[in-house]
């Protein structure tokens, strides 16, 4: 055999060995395509594949299925805002995305896919929301996967009822207390008034001497209910958003002594010894709103003289606890509290909170509970150190500046 031939048949051999590996190929692409084929088919979401102009590659049934396409409607080819055409003159999309349907919301389809960022959200006629996520693809065009998401819209609709529903009911709550308070406030000021006129001996003595004491009994009873009834009212300006602070330059040492007139009946009952500090690094005047300190330190020092044991100690320190903060303490040698209810100080009606485990105080248990609230609202926060049988101190700390979410 000539060295002819023999070339002559190693090149058709060879060229036999390319055609064969090439017949490989296209059968493993083959079986490539129909696995493939066969995951978009049992995909439980809408999958559609288009190219570069936007024109249908490939598609499963479940999205013919999720629109009511036919095979014909959902061919090769056919480009999306055809699809898309079908959907609003059928009526299949409703509301189209959020901002709503017809040809602006075909002109909004469009520019997404031009840039083929974040989802995109239809409602269905039959009230399923579709939501559609496109990505790009290596080889050009574009894949798009369509979820069903309705039990999720579902949720948060539920969600928003519940939060609206909420709102409603604390709003109502709130009117109601500032209505209520404002009512019991009338009567409850002229049980007061008398009472002390009738103890004052103003018009002759009372005659028998226990006379006296039922007075006292009513003026102390008038006294703590209307004292609830404030908090009462309080607490229902704080949760409705209506108080609103007014910061201002004023004198620490005054605001405290102030403050202690009010509360001279109980601290000379009791043969208390008040004391009112400053440090040394603190400013001669505070920056705060005054009417709010003055209620937070009413509430920090009554609650400490009903819990002190007579002839106690109580002391306000006004000091810096730390650069650009001010901060006013009220220590008290009374009959302190465990941890257990340091933890729930600050939940309003909390009687635990206002230490009546320990002492048999009556109250709404909101003293505590709208100090927090006003020293948050000054951009502050309360500390708390106590110990049973020890004593306690609380500290409200807030910025120099006072800037709050609540001042003006």
């Amino acid at each position: 055999m000539s060295n002819d031939t023999r070339t002559a048949q190693s090149d058709e051999v060879e060229a036999l060995r390319d055609e064969i590996a090439a017949l490989k190929r296209r059968l493993s692409r083959m079986e490539d395509d129909a696995l493939f084929a066969e995951a978009m088919e049992n995909s439980s979401e809408a999958i559609v594949i288009y190219d570069a102009d936007g024109r249908l590659v490939a598609c499963n049934r479940n999205f013919r299925e999720l629109y009511g396409y036919t095979e014909e409607e959902a061919r090769k080819g056919v480009h999306f805002g055809e699809l898309g055409r079908i959907d609003i003159e059928r009526g299949n999309v409703v509301i189209g995305d959020e901002y709503g349907g017809g040809e602006e919301y075909l002109k909004r389809k469009a520019e997404y896919r031009r840039k083929l960022e974040g989802s995109f959200v239809v409602h269905l006629k039959d009230g399923r929301w579709i939501k559609t996520t496109d990505r790009r693809m290596q080889r050009g065009g574009f894949v798009s996967v369509q979820v069903d998401i309705t039990d999720i819209k579902k949720n948060e609709q539920a969600l928003r009822h519940a939060k609206e529903a909420a709102e409603k009911a604390a709003q109502f709550k709130s009117e109601f207390l500032a209505n209520i308070s404002h009512d019991l406030r009338t009567p409850l000021n002229a049980i007061i008034g008398f009472s002390e006129m009738l103890l004052s001996e103003f018009k002759g003595p009372l005659g028998d001497p226990d006379y006296r004491e039922y007075v006292g009994d009513i003026n102390d009873s008038g006294q703590l209910l209307l004292s609830i009834v404030n908090d009462l009212l309080d607490t229902a300006k704080l949760e409705s958003g209506r108080l609103k602070l007014d910061c201002t330059e004023f004198d620490a040492a005054e605001c405290a002594a102030d403050v202690l007139k009010r509360l001279r009946s109980i601290t000379d009952r009791k043969r208390l010894v008040i004391e009112i500090e400053k440090t040394d690094d603190f400013p001669p005047a505070v920056f705060a709103d005054r009417r709010a300190t003055i209620q937070i330190l009413n509430n920090l020092l009554a609650n400490a003289a009903k819990h002190s044991d007579d002839g106690g100690t109580i002391v306000i320190r006004w000091h810096n606890p730390e650069p650009g903060f001010n901060a006013v303490s009220v220590i008290d040698t009374g009959t302190g509290m465990g941890p257990e209810l340091i933890e729930k100080i600050g939940d309003p009606f909390l009687q635990e909170g206002s230490y009546a485990l320990h002492t048999g105080e009556k109250g709404a248990g909101l003293g505590l509970y709208i100090c927090s609230k006003l020293i948050a609202a000054m951009g502050g926060r309360m500390e708390i150190e106590s110990e049973v049988g020890e004593g306690t101190t609380v500290t409200m700390i807030w910025p120099e500046d006072c800037a709050g979410p609540g001042c003006g």
